[in-house]
């Protein structure tokens, strides 16, 4: 994907769209939200929503069916109005300057926001006359971004012809034609093929270093754990823990995995007798029968040195021959089950 070229650089002041210069500008949050909540009748959807996301960082919202994710979007983007509370999008309050805050994002949903039976620059084309962009920028731009989006030599397509990748990249092209400084994704991948799911990756990392803010909301968790700044992690309308992937992977117990393979295969006394003696000494720990394999916890990253030291002493005191001995970290799908399940058992992440 190529960058931005000075034509499109240009049209961003052209358009009132330029970037954050100032310190106190960088550090005012590109999206913000003061206690919101969205119910419908007596279904509290949203519950006393805050978050802050800066310039240039890309925030993933990961949530089940039905936590609420696609409501927060909605109340975002000025189409649901919030039974209370209020949000700010780049400074300008979305409950009273509803028009000023709608300038500063695009919106990639989770359908197809195309014309189908216009082709890729039309379709282009009438997002731009909608925005009131000079006829010259809006071609240099559509040009641009139908580049980026590898569509150049489709332009005159019609786009109901398009696969499902494509249609996608051509949503998102349109979603950008304003130049916005924040960008909302509604579980953008939804569908897609790993070879379209990559490339519109491959987009989303561009639009960061291009400074765009984004907000994603998905169900892969790979596709957080590759991309995002930070994670929320929502349940029942409440964000029920927060942070970079490490912080979250910290706030559960097992930040390390360690994984003894042995040798020799065992009778059952004898691995019981084991277990029971490294549950002792170590804590948390089981026993895979089909891989021959001791897994153990290791709590925190501080104490990951020591932890390995004793397990590999205790196994030369026992003469335990082992064939393979390996640390690993917890996958973000089993932190999110992990909040999950805490959430659900009443306890606090």
């Amino acid at each position: 994907m190529s960058k931005l070229t000075n034509a499109t650089k240009d049209s961003m002041t052209e358009t009132g769209m330029s970037r954050p210069t100032s310190g106190d500008e960088l550090q005012q949050a590109a999206i913000q939200t003061f206690d919101l909540c969205k119910s419908f009748g007596d279904r509290q959807v949203v519950d006393h929503l805050n978050l802050k996301i800066y310039p240039g960082e890309l925030y993933a919202l990961l949530g089940d069916n039905g936590a609420g994710k696609t409501t927060t979007i909605g109340m975002l983007t000025t189409l649901l109005k919030p039974t209370s509370g209020t949000f700010s999008i780049c400074g300008f309050d979305g409950r009273k300057q509803p028009e000023k805050a709608k300038g500063m994002f695009g919106i990639v949903s989770q359908d197809i926001a195309i014309y189908q039976e216009l082709t890729a620059y039309e379709n282009l084309k009438f997002i731009a006359d909608l925005h009131g962009i000079k006829s010259g920028i809006a071609n240099e731009r559509i040009k641009d971004l139908l580049q980026r989006a590898g569509l150049a030599d489709r332009a005159h397509d019609r786009a109901g012809v398009f696969s499902g990748g494509m249609q996608r990249k051509l949503t998102i092209a349109g979603a950008l034609l304003h130049s916005p400084r924040v960008l909302f994704m509604d579980e953008p991948t939804v569908g897609l093929d790993p070879a379209s799911r990559r490339q519109i990756w491959e987009s989303l990392k561009e639009f960061r270093a291009m400074g765009v803010t984004i907000l994603l909301t998905t169900h892969y968790l790979e596709e957080a754990e590759l991309l995002a700044d930070r994670i929320g992690v929502f349940r029942e309308g409440r964000l029920v823990a927060e942070g970079t992937i490490e912080e979250l992977r910290h706030q559960i117990r097992g930040i390390r995995g360690i994984a003894v393979r042995l040798t020799e295969w065992h009778d059952s006394e004898r691995i019981e007798k084991m277990m029971a003696e490294i549950r002792t000494l170590f804590g948390e720990a089981n026993f895979d029968h089909l891989r021959n394999t001791i897994n153990l916890s290791q709590p925190g990253d501080g104490e990951l040195v020591n932890t390995l030291q004793r397990v590999l002493a205790w196994l030369s005191d026992n003469k335990i021959s082992f064939s393979r001995f390996a640390t690993s970290e917890p996958t973000l799908e089993e932190v999110f089950l992990a909040i999950s399940t805490d959430v659900n058992q009443g306890g606090a992440v």
